[in-house]
């Protein structure tokens, strides 16, 4: 596939499909995971129920670990299609899309046919960025606030027009009311340092300060800020930025904590099957440093990179605010790579790790602790079931039958590997996972609400329960009589009990006798 191929009409409507694909089949084809989507939506879910779109509430309480824009949007689309895992990922996916778009349109401008045409497809067919594309979570939408800023501001910054730097900040607030001050501090600080080595401080000074932009930031993203502060006052604030803000960077919340090279394994799995890439593009790092794009782009990814690897708090997704400087270099560099099998080699060998998933459930579940842990994964040896075996297989096949086939240059290799990845992610990984961890609660859930049983959650935290439940739930001590979610390695504790509804160690049951 040759350069000027990338830019024909029949290029451009492969990548429009391949994109719609990869972000909407099968977007509401599993249950909600929990934690974190299941939170999301149920926070959603009680906005709704109660009508009360300012302040967020959690299964009754007051919830301000994010701002609301996330749950905006998922009402939005939950009051057009009904309360359903679609219509809660529905706005991550089209933020997705627009964050696809953004790469395309910039990179026409900025770069080739080529990397232009494969950035976008990174994007959407990579494991990390995949997966966040289509979950109920805040950081697709922030993501795509976070790349339509900074690529605003590089726009003004070579071209200008006060147009662009308008939109910098009309983002950066969206980003704000999405998540917080993080939206804010990426382009303060990568501006500030692409500015001192460009000698144009000044020129920043005045960017920074401009008073169209900033009323533009007030009025869209002061307003809730200053309606929940003057209904809670110091609490809010605190809760929101101090705790789940700030807090983050000082101690490690809910046991997320990691090495300072944490992000370094997250970054080689995340970005799969395109791993290689980066190794492509990193021999380049010293050309790319004297470009002014890329220093841009190194200065952003690099400011993330050590900001969230100093940080206490460590989750896989926080390196993902940086990984368009990534997909960017990637789909530049991707016309230097020469080697079939270096190029190919991590999807092949993460594939075949996945093919052997049952084998190695099997043999590590006796040796597992955790009661619960050691359930699951009994549970992971009976779904992933001889049509895993199969799919997983014949997807493995695909890719080396791909690196063989002389008549595929590499680019085309490239894209073919990466179809059959996000196939098969998407198709069968990701159901199965689904089918293990989510399926149960869903199904107690429902069989709870059917039944009209007042269900009480009890050492466990799966609040996705709630949205299939219909309400919140109580969490407290059960006593006698109460039905109980719970898990099954807890029922040591009870004394006598009825079991309701078990699979894969989510238990649903009624007390009967505390101990």
């Amino acid at each position: 596939m040759q350069p000027d191929a990338f830019q024909r009409p029949w290029a451009l409507i492969l990548l429009a499909i391949l994109i719609l694909a990869g972000l909407f089949v099968n977007l509401g084809g599993v249950p909600l995971f929990d934690e974190d989507e299941g939170a999301y939506a149920e926070v959603t879910h009680e906005m709704l129920q109660s009508g009360d779109l300012l302040v967020p509430h959690l299964e009754g309480k007051t919830f301000f670990h994010k701002p609301p824009m996330i749950y905006w949007t998922q009402a939005a689309c939950v009051y057009l299609l009904g309360l359903n895992e679609f219509a809660l990922r529905l706005p991550s996916a089209l933020a997705s899309l627009l964050w696809a778009i953004l790469l395309f349109l910039f990179l026409r401008r900025h770069g080739s046919a080529q990397s232009a045409w494969l950035a976008p497809f990174f994007l959407v067919t990579a494991l990390q960025t995949g997966i966040i594309a289509k979950a109920a979570i805040a950081d697709a939408l922030l993501n795509l606030f976070i790349a339509a800023t900074m690529l605003a501001f590089y726009e003004y910054i070579h071209g200008g027009r006060k147009f662009y730097l308008w939109c910098a900040f009309g983002a950066m607030a969206l980003g704000f009311l999405t998540k917080g001050p993080i939206a804010v501090a990426i382009p303060a600080v990568t501006g500030t340092v692409y500015f001192i080595f460009q000698k144009q401080f000044m020129r920043w000074l005045k960017m920074g300060f401009d008073p169209i932009g900033w009323l533009v930031f007030l009025l869209l993203a002061l307003p809730w800020y200053v309606a929940l502060y003057a209904k809670f006052g110091g609490p809010f604030i605190k809760e929101l930025i101090l705790v789940h803000n700030l807090g983050r960077f000082q101690g490690a919340m809910e046991g997320h904590s990691g090495p300072f090279f944490y992000y370094l394994p997250v970054i080689l799995l995340g970005l799969l099957p395109y791993t290689t890439l980066l190794f492509v593009a990193g021999r380049e790092t010293k050309t790319i440093w004297f470009d002014p794009l890329g220093r841009f782009l190194l200065i952003w990814f690099g400011f993330v990179l050590v900001l969230f690897s100093m940080a206490d708090t460590k989750l896989h997704h926080y390196i993902v605010y940086g990984y368009v400087p990534l997909l960017i270099f990637m789909a530049q560099h991707a016309a230097r790579a020469k080697r079939t099998w270096t190029l190919l080699a991590p999807a092949i060998f993460f594939m075949l790790l996945l093919w052997l998933v049952p084998l190695i459930a099997g043999w590590i579940a006796p040796s597992i602790s955790d009661e619960f842990a050691r359930v699951v994964i009994t549970g992971a040896k009976e779904e992933f079931d001889a049509t895993y075996y199969i799919m997983a297989g014949l997807a493995l096949v695909a890719v080396i039958a791909v690196g063989w086939w002389k008549k595929f240059d590499l680019p085309v290799k490239l894209i073919l590997t990466g179809i059959i990845f996000a196939v098969l992610i998407n198709g069968y990984v990701t159901p199965k996972v689904a089918a293990i961890m989510q399926a149960p609660v869903k199904s107690a859930a429902l069989l709870a609400r059917e039944k009209g049983y007042d269900v009480v959650m009890w050492q466990m935290n799966y609040p996705s329960f709630g949205v299939y439940y219909g309400r919140p739930v109580l969490r407290r001590q059960p006593q006698p009589g109460d039905v109980v979610i719970t898990k099954a390695s807890k029922l040591k504790d009870i004394k006598q009990y009825q079991i309701l509804y078990e699979k894969h160690g989510v238990v649903l049951t009624r007390v009967l006798q505390l101990k």
